[in-house]
């Protein structure tokens, strides 16, 4: 990294934030504020345990991470933001300031600004505590005007905060790869990739998206990690400009007005197919505005597709009773994210067509393995995606991701007749109704 050595100092709460200071901004690629009200309620107790014992040094906090551009006079916030948002409100109430639109609401921050507002009103002596965390609170400033080398940071763990998860990395990489997009097609994208949920995001990515990945290509699955994000890193501008990597950019950048000039009209159903053909998950992923589109569709499939596949006709939705009990609970999860994440797999490339048929065949061969034993964990559900549980009990000996990444035509598929365990292995009721129920679906 390029750290600009006469920046590199301690700074007091004041030095940073105080009207002199050099103002600092917090670029879109960062994470909403999401510390809990316990961090908050932290952070003041141990400012003033530190009052409090040792009135007369220093007390570090910590880091901040700060980038400086060559055309901007403000520092960007790399590394540090919650501790910095929690600071700035604290300093607030501490001067007898309010934010009143944080004085009601639910959000983290929301919470967080009304626990520090007890806490300043219970304070006894209020100076004494304003004045140590101005002058005598300090964190370690580190400024870089290296953008990539800042990036790099994103992975520590943030004071008294939570890592970032890899989905957020990677909507801080390609946030970076749309460099030369407008701040509003930024702040767009932003806007869009917020509006989900982070545990939803972090299902999509792990549970389903990044096990596709591994499964098609034969590979074993593992926790999607910030080691795993080259899998959806794509094409970027960085990347040589090489025959293959045109191809896709060129695919990425024409298909999408190819489409609307062959299907003016499209109904729902042909808007979906086609949505489907620009984001295919075997191809590479192009780097920037592309990724954002990409990963919504996904999400929106996903959620479609935890619906549709536990319903009577894939087709009119009807619900199915009998299917119900499969699609919650504990008992049936990894079943429940093989269905899915297969179904997801197999629409993205052969689109709806025939899924009436094919819905209870993919039922079947996921849900299949759960007969087969007690206690049904990852590594043998691991191993039953590659195929390689065929000495159990009779089930399946093939891995059914690989023939989708080779099938062009979904007849191609060894769907039929999928075999199952004869009997149950457990003494649940629950399993002994999948069994008779898996009995029906050929």
């Amino acid at each position: 990294m390029s750290i600009n050595r006469g920046l590199l100092a301690f700074r007091s709460v004041e030095d940073l934030l105080g009207q002199t200071a050099t103002p600092l901004r917090i670029p879109d690629f960062q994470r909403p504020y999401s510390w809990s009200v316990q961090n908050a309620r932290q952070l003041f107790s141990d400012i003033g345990s530190a009052l409090e014992k040792r009135p007369e040094q220093p007390y570090v906090m910590g880091t901040v991470i700060l980038l400086m551009r060559a055309d901007q006079k403000h520092f960007e916030v790399v590394d540090g933001q919650q501790r910095l948002l929690t600071l700035h409100l604290l300093r607030t109430l501490l001067r007898g300031g309010r934010v009143s639109h944080l004085e009601a609401g639910g959000t983290p921050i929301h919470l967080a600004y009304q626990e520090l507002a007890r806490q300043v009103r219970d304070l006894e002596d209020i100076s004494s505590y304003r004045q140590f965390l101005d002058t005598q609170a300090q964190v370690l400033r580190i400024v870089t005007d290296d953008e990539d080398e800042a990036f790099q940071f994103f992975d520590s763990q943030n004071f008294r905060g939570k890592a970032l998860r890899p989905h957020d990395l990677l909507k801080a990489y390609h946030l970076r790869e749309m460099a030369s997009s407008t701040t509003a097609e930024q702040r767009a994208v932003v806007e869009q990739w917020e509006t989900a949920e982070e545990n939803d995001l972090d299902r999509l990515f792990g549970t389903y998206l990044a096990r596709i990945h591994w499964w098609s290509r034969n590979l074993p699955a593992h926790s999607f990690s910030s080691d795993d994000l080259d899998l959806f890193k794509g094409v970027s501008m960085s990347t040589p400009r090489l025959p293959g990597t045109e191809y896709h950019r060129a695919a990425k950048a024409a298909l999408p007005g190819m489409q609307e000039w062959a299907h003016p009209d499209a109904d729902e159903r042909t808007s979906r197919d086609l949505r489907r053909a620009r984001h295919q998950l075997d191809a590479p992923i192009v780097a920037g505005r592309s990724f954002f589109d990409f990963a919504a569709f996904m999400l929106e499939e996903t959620r479609r597709l935890e619906e549709l596949m536990y319903r009577r006709d894939a087709e009119t939705g009807e619900p199915d009773p009998d299917l119900d009990l499969f699609g919650n609970g504990a008992r049936f999860r990894f079943n429940r994210e093989l269905y899915i994440a297969v179904a997801l797999y197999y629409t993205n490339k052969y689109s709806e067509d025939g899924l009436r048929q094919a819905r209870p065949r993919l039922f079947r061969w996921a849900y299949g393995l759960r007969l087969a034993f007690e206690r049904l964990g990852w590594r043998s559900t691991d191993n039953y995606a590659l195929g390689l549980m065929a000495s159990r009990d009779g089930l399946a000996d093939f891995n059914l991701f690989a023939q989708i990444r080779d099938a062009l035509d979904p007849t191609a598929l060894e769907l039929e007749n999928t075999p199952v365990p004869p009997a149950v292995r457990s003494k649940n009721d629950d399993d002994r109704a999948l069994h008779d129920l898996l009995q029906e679906m050929r």
